[in-house]
């Protein structure tokens, strides 16, 4: 399962699709709830709440998860977590550590070469003048992002309508893609069809052996009893 530590949320979601199918039987509460995200207009349903024990490297984590039907990741690790095992994010050297029982483990993150697709779908009908750009709103499965959109290539072969790569931003799972009629004659756009899809990276996560994780554990063990010592 890939994770994705994220402070702006203050609890730790995990999608359905990412449990086994005896977790799904586990919930803690099974009613219903919504959440809203980080953008403050956006919510998700909430499925249920269940106990997950998670394994980092050796180490056995537990932590209470959302459980809700499509996130962005598998699993967004929220600030509950952060909290709770004391997570250091190093953003310059692409190091992040956990902390449980005074055990502390270092982890590096790469670039993840895979990306999470999502298609954006054309929301209403557009006709298009001739020799003119038009603003196509769609419709993106993700909350707020800016995102790269990539045409889509069944699309550029039986239209004439010319779309290019793109940056866009996505605001409550709404966002416009840019489309030229190079054709002398009105052209018209449906409604639901897909123009390309929108890609976010992910980070993934990996046990950092550059790094002498005594030589860490020992120095912030003499931090803390330096600390203690002093009050």
């Amino acid at each position: 399962m890939k994770a994705m530590i994220d402070t702006g949320a203050n609890r730790t979601f995990i999608s359905l699709q990412a449990l086994s199918t005896s977790h799904n039987r586990q919930f803690i509460n099974k009613k219903q709830k919504s959440a809203s995200l980080a953008d403050g207009h956006t919510s998700i349903s909430i499925l249920g709440t269940l106990d997950l024990h998670i394994v980092i490297d050796d180490m056995s984590i537990s932590i209470k998860v959302y459980v809700v039907k499509d996130l962005c990741a598998e699993c967004i690790l929220g600030m509950h977590f952060i909290s709770k095992y004391k997570v250091i994010i190093n953003a310059d050297a692409r190091v992040v550590s956990i902390c449980d029982n005074e055990k502390r483990i270092i982890l590096e993150f790469d670039v993840n070469q895979e990306e999470i697709r999502y298609p954006a779908r054309t929301i209403r009908y557009t006709y298009m003048p001739p020799k003119r750009t038009v603003s196509i709103p769609v419709n993106v499965g993700i909350s707020s992002a800016k995102v790269l959109f990539r045409p889509s290539y069944q699309l550029e072969r039986r239209s004439p309508m010319i779309l290019l790569n793109n940056i866009a931003n996505v605001n409550q799972q709404k966002s416009h893609i840019s489309i030229y009629n190079p054709t002398s004659y009105y052209y018209t756009v449906p409604k639901g069809l897909i123009l390309g899809t929108t890609t976010v990276p992910t980070l993934s996560f990996s046990k950092c052996t550059s790094i002498d994780h005594q030589l860490v554990n020992d120095n912030i063990n003499k931090l803390t009893r330096h600390i203690t010592d002093s009050t």
